[in-house]
C-alpha cells in the first residue's frame, strides 16, 4: 500500500504523515527532504540552476523506514542546516527545473519501488506515485502555517519575524502554482484536509478512520 501526503510547507503534512507511518508501521519516505538537501548543496556551493542536473553525480544517499527520512551528503547526515526559509527558496527555484524535477520523480520511483510507504511532499499524489489509492492533501491559511513556522523558529532560540515568514511562503505558494510545468496542486482524487482549526490528532485520527475504512489499517504489513 502506497499513501501520498501532499501540501504545502507549515501545513503539518510532515508531522502527520510521520505518525501514520509509525501507527500503520510503514516506512516513511519525506521527498521534501531530498529537495532541500539539494537546495543547501546549490546555496552553499553556488550551483546555477543550469548546472543542477550535477548535483546528482556527488554521493548522496535517502534512507527511509518507519517514522524517518534521513539524507547524507558526502557520508555526513544534514539535519538541522536544512530548514532554513533561504534553502526552502533554493529548493523550490530547483523544483521549477523540469530536466530536474523528473530526476528526482525517476529516483524516488527506483528507490521505492513495489514497497509500502507513507510518502509525502509537494507532489506525490500527482506525479510521483500518481497510482497510490490513497491520496491526502494536508494545508492551511497562509497565515496560520506562517504562525506554525514562526513559533517552530522561536522555540529553536532564532530572531525571525512573522510578517517575513508569512510573505516567504505567500511567494513559495505562488511561484510553485504557477510553475508551467508540474505546477503544485492536489491530485484531482486527494480528499482535502484543512488543519487551520484542526490539532494533529484530530487530523491523523480522521486519515486513520479513512485508511481503515478502505481496507489499509492492519499493522505490521508486508513490504
Amino acid at each position: 500500500m502506497k499513501i501520498a501526503v501532499d501540501g504545502p510547507s507549515a501545513s503539518g503534512k510532515s508531522t502527520v504523515a510521520k505518525l501514520l507511518s509509525k501507527r500503520l508501521d510503514i516506512p516513511y519516505l519525506e521527498t521534501g527532504l531530498l529537495y532541500r538537501l539539494f537546495g543547501y548543496v546549490a546555496f552553499k556551493e553556488k550551483v546555477k540552476p543550469e548546472k543542477s542536473l550535477k548535483l546528482f553525480e556527488e554521493y548522496f544517499r535517502v534512507v527511509f523506514d518507519v517514522g524517518k527520512t534521513e539524507v547524507y551528503w558526502k557520508g555526513k547526515k544534514l539535519a538541522e542546516e536544512l530548514k532554513g526559509e533561504e534553502v526552502g527558496k533554493y529548493a523550490s527555484l530547483l523544483g521549477e527545473i523540469p530536466a530536474f524535477r523528473e530526476r528526482m520523480i525517476e529516483f524516488f520511483r527506483r528507490l521505492v519501488g513495489d514497497s509500502q510507504v507513507v510518502a509525502e511532499g509537494r507532489d506525490v499524489g500527482t506525479h510521483i506515485f500518481p497510482e497510490a489509492p490513497l491520496k491526502f492533501f494536508i494545508t492551511a491559511s497562509a497565515e496560520e502555517r506562517a504562525r506554525r513556522r514562526y513559533l517552530e523558529l522561536q522555540s529553536k532560540g532564532l530572531e525571525v519575524s512573522y510578517e517575513e515568514i508569512l510573505r516567504a511562503i505567500q511567494e513559495r505558494d505562488l511561484r510553485d502554482a504557477r510553475r508551467p510545468v508540474y505546477p503544485f496542486k492536489p491530485a484531482e482524487d486527494a480528499l482535502i484536509i484543512d488543519t487551520t482549526n484542526k490539532t494533529v490528532e484530530e487530523t491523523l485520527e480522521l486519515i486513520l478512520s479513512i485508511v481503515k475504512e478502505r481496507g489499509g489499517g492492519s499493522k505490521n504489513p508486508s513490504r
